[in-house]
Parts: C-alpha cells; sequence; structure tokens
C-alpha cells in the first residue's frame, strides 16, 4: 500500500521478483551467473544452501523504481537466465535496499506476518508459545521469529531500558540460579516480559563440560524450581542448559530425551530449547541426533541453538585451474601473503587447515568436482598460486574449463545457516542460531565471520538469531570497549548512537538488517 502525503504525487514503486531455482551440478554456471547479478551482498548464500539441500530454493529481489502515478503500469521483468520467475508488484512509501547496491535488496522469507494464525496442534497442552512444522508460533498463532540478544549480567543496572530501547524481540538470560526462584521470576517479569520481550532463560551451570553429572545438576534445579518458572510457562523458553554436551554423541541426545522427560513431568508447557555439545558449535548433534530429542517430548515443543564462533568463518576462494589426478590439485585465484583457508600459512610454515571437506560450486566442464569433496586437512602453493588438494581421483573426468568457488564445507558460515534451515523443514523442530559475536578474530573461539554475513544467512533462510551480547564488559567499572563482545560501552546503558559499540551499532541501527528494521514484538500478556 502507497500512502501519498497531501500534494505529494509520487511514491516508490517496489517490484519483487520471486525466483525458484533449481540448482544441479549440471547446470552449475547458471547459477554463478544469477549470484554474481543478483546476490553479490550475500556472499553465495543461495548458492550454498540450494547446493547443500538439493532442491529448489526461493528468494527475492527488490527493485525500486521512482514512478509518478499516472505513468502506465504493469512493470515486466525478464529474466532470460532458464529460471521460473514469478514478478509480482506492489506500492510501498519506506523500503531499504541493500548495502551492496543501491538498487537491489535482497529479503528474507515471511515471518511475524499477520496472516491466518496458525492452530496450536492437539497434542501441544500449553497456552505459550509452540512449535509447528519447523516455525515457532507466539500463543495467539501468529508466526514468531526470533531476533534479539543476550544479556550477560542479571543485575546490570542499566541492560533492561537499553534492552527495550533496542528493539529486540527476544532476550536470553543467564541467571543465578543461587538465587531465590521467586526472585528470578520477577526478574524477568519486569525487566523483560513487561517491555515485551521474549524471555529465553538459561543455566550455565554445565557449559563446555562433556559428563553429565553437572547436567544432570542443573535438570534438577530446574525441576525443584519448577513451581515458580512454571508461572511463566504462556510466554517462557527454557534454555536447559548453556552450551553442554559432547560433540556428535549420543549420551547429548539420551541425557536430553531424560532431560525432556523430566521437565515436562515437572509441568513445563513452553518451548524447551537445547544448545549443541562442543561448545554449542557442533553441527553433529544437530544433524545425527536433534530428530530423536524432538520426538521424544509429547508436547513437540523444543528447539536447538547453534553458536557460531571459532569453528565458523567465511573462507571462500575462487578457481584458476584444476589438476586431474588420483588426487585432484585445485590452484585458487588471488596474490595474498597467506592462503585463504589456513590464514597462518604462509607458503613456508605448517600448512594444516583442519578442513577435512570442501564444497565446490559453478565448475564448468569438470563438473563431477560440483559439490562436497573430501579434502587432506592440509593445503599447499605459494602466494600468487595457492592450491588445495582433493581425495578424489579425477583421472577419468571431463577437462576443467572454467569458473567455480570454493568454501570450507564444514565451517562455512552460510551452509551452517543452510544445514539449519533443511533440518527444520525435516524433523519439524525450530533452530536458531543462539550466540554470534563481532567477528573481530577475538576471544577463546575466535572468528572474522561478520554479524551481516550471519544475519543476512539467517534471515535469508528464516533462521532465528541472538546476538552475543548486550552487556559483556571488558574492562572495570562495568564498562567495556570495541575489542570484546559488548554491545554497549556502559553497563547496557543505550539512548543514543553513541552509547553503542561498533557491534552494536551494526546490530541494533543497521537499516537493512538491524534489530530495530527487522524485530517485531506481541503483546506478552
Amino acid at each position: 500500500m502507497c500512502i501519498i502525503p497531501a500534494g505529494d504525487q509520487s511514491c516508490s514503486l517496489v517490484v519483487v521478483v520471486s525466483l525458484e531455482i533449481y540448482i544441479s551440478e549440471k547446470q552449475p554456471g547458471r547459477l554463478r551467473k544469477f549470484d554474481r547479478q543478483f546476490l553479490a551482498n550475500q556472499r553465495n548464500n543461495a548458492l550454498l544452501a540450494a547446493m547443500y539441500k538439493d532442491e529448489p530454493v526461493q528468494g527475492e529481489c527488490i527493485y525500486m523504481v521512482t514512478q509518478r502515478l499516472w505513468w502506465n503500469l504493469p512493470i515486466t521483468c525478464i529474466f532470460l537466465l532458464g529460471f521460473v520467475a514469478q514478478v509480482t508488484a506492489a506500492w510501498g512509501s519506506d523500503v531499504r535496499d541493500g548495502s551492496a547496491n543501491p538498487a537491489i535488496a535482497v529479503t528474507s522469507p515471511a515471518a511475524d506476518s499477520a496472516g491466518v494464525p496458525a492452530q496450536r496442534p492437539s497434542y501441544n497442552t500449553g497456552s505459550g508459545f509452540f512449535v509447528l512444522k519447523g516455525k515457532l508460533y507466539a500463543p495467539n498463532g501468529v508466526e514468531f521469529r526470533v531476533r534479539g540478544v543476550n544479556r550477560v549480567h542479571w543485575d546490570s543496572p542499566h541492560s533492561a531500558e537499553g534492552i527495550a530501547k533496542s528493539g529486540a524481540n527476544t532476550v536470553r538470560w543467564g541467571i543465578d540460579f543461587a538465587r531465590a526462584a521467586r526472585d528470578n521470576v520477577a526478574l524477568v517479569q519486569t525487566q523483560g516480559i513487561v517491555n515485551r520481550e521474549v524471555p529465553i532463560v538459561g543455566n550455565w551451570g554445565g557449559t563446555c563440560k562433556p559428563d553429565t553429572a553437572p547436567f544432570q545438576a542443573v535438570v534438577a534445579t530446574w525441576v525443584a524450581q519448577a513451581e515458580q518458572w512454571t508461572k511463566l510457562n504462556k510466554t517462557l523458553i527454557v534454555n536447559v542448559a548453556n552450551e553442554w554436551g559432547p560433540s556428535s554423541s549420543a549420551v547429548w541426545r539420551d541425557a536430553y530425551i531424560s532431560a525432556i522427560g523430566s521437565l515436562r513431568a515437572a509441568r513445563y508447557t513452553g518451548p524447551i530449547l537445547v544448545d549443541s555439545g562442543g561448545c554449542g558449535q557442533d553441527d553433529g548433534d544437530l544433524v545425527q541426533y536433534s530428530q530423536a530429542v524432538f520426538n521424544s517430548d509429547p508436547e513437540r515443543n523444543v528447539m536447538f541453538a547453534l553458536h557460531l564462533y571459532g569453528g565458523t568463518n567465511d573462507f571462500s576462494a575462487s578457481i584458476r585451474s584444476i589438476t586431474k589426478g588420483r588426487r585432484t590439485v585445485i590452484t585458487l585465484n588471488g596474490d595474498s601473503p597467506r592462503h585463504p583457508f589456513a590464514p597462518s600459512f604462509d607458503g613456508t610454515n605448517n600448512s594444516y587447515d583442519g578442513i577435512s571437506a570442501f564444497q565446490v560450486s559453478g565448475v564448468q566442464g569438470m563438473t563431477q568436482v560440483n559439490g562436497e569433496q573430501p579434502a587432506p586437512t592440509n593445503v599447499g602453493g605459494t602466494p600468487g598460486a595457492w592450491t588445495i588438494t582433493l581425495d578424489v581421483d579425477s583421472t577419468h573426468w571431463e577437462n576443467y574449463t572454467g569458473g567455480g568457488t570454493v568454501v570450507d564445507y564444514g565451517g562455512n558460515y552460510a551452509l551452517k545457516i543452510a544445514r539449519l534451515a533443511a533440518l527444520s523443514k525435516n524433523t519439524g523442530a525450530v533452530y536458531i542460531i543462539g550466540e554470534f559475536g563481532p567477528g573481530e578474530n577475538i576471544g577463546p573461539s575466535p572468528t572474522l565471520t561478520t554479524p551481516a554475513e550471519i544475519i543476512t544467512a539467517a534471515e535469508a533462510d528464516g533462521i532465528g538469531w541472538l546476538a552475543w551480547a548486550w552487556d559483556d564488559n571488558d574492562l572495570q567499572a562495568c564498562q567495556a570497549d570495541n575489542k570484546w563482545f559488548s554491545m554497549t560501552y556502559n553497563c547496557g546503558a543505550y539512548g543514543k548512537p553513541e552509547d553503542l559499540t561498533r557491534f552494536g551499532n551494526d546490530v541494533v541501527l543497521n537499516p537493512n538488517y538491524g534489530l530495530k528494521a527487522l524485530a517485531k514484538r506481541f503483546s506478552l500478556n
């Protein structure tokens, strides 16, 4: 709808082009052309998602064209790329376009829409948020996308007011469970729910521990305090144990199946959020075992979280040439002094990269190489001629004729997020990014993956997200700087942009993907 002020005879026409694209190893060239022209600021997210899921994916390109109202319409968009396109047009008076090209914006699947509310399934006996077919719904049946922050300090004097002004619709709390449960519940009510922020309350007692003893103690605490916490069943999401558990392990599966049974018996009816093992960063627990955990819940009201830190990267390189053989050697474009997949390797020192598989896409001629390919955990070459080796025999493949891009199959941020989206579709559970930081190669598990990369990929795949963290102070007297993970400089206070760190400004105020631009709140009364 275009609402025109008096005396104004023009407005912005928004043409939304919905593309359904099937990408296969037989037609990689088409995708590369599409990627270059329409998704330049998305770092191949549509490509990576499609290559992983091997199925049609949908994306939208929004074009803003100023038109005078008496001009003749409709608009016709023609794409000679062999794709099926559906073009719709809608009038809009305030559209934010993409940072990479002022004429193009890439938007995410609709969420928090005011369409026909979803019906609570009969097996769900609660009155609060519920999971259905891979999506999270508010009590009124409206789809809800988690877009928020982590709050580290429950006793921070300014965090509640600052977060309320940020626009966040969800807050993940670090709570001191040694305090009286009634006091903690009151704190969440008066500093979160009153501001229409969905509370995710987590217990940090088992953080990064692989054994079950601390986990069992955490679950016992939830059960013991159920009389108070279940008063919040209409709004509360229970994050059982922050970053607990072993990686790719049936121990993680069985422990959570048991925990969910205990929590349901204690009358927690709202969503239960389960962090992946391996300090929250292990994809394997989710890929292998989240279906069994979800199915164990009689309420079918389980969410899963992956944290994106050191195990996540944005390494990428285009291909110069491919040498056939029993091992396939790919020479990469670029003349950087360090290897693009092993930033510490300069051509003379340790070449270990830790990457056991690469994702190759867009190669022409030798199309057999496209897709996931195993690799030794070492790279090679010298500046200007960096190489990677694949553990595949390409002796009898077609010759390489051009094109192609390589990313880390296990670590690439877009692939990780695409896997979460695929899991959501396949399991029926909800998956979110429970933590990510500023991406400045800092902290105990450093990464250079930026908030922009994570959030835009998450939005494109319909995945909720929570930034770490609103008040993660690294200086004395409750202060912070840009050398750590805090989004605010002074004890969580936020009244003006200058109160936010670079990280905070990006996550809160970015006009394309920030909280103020995207997050939507609902009445939680």
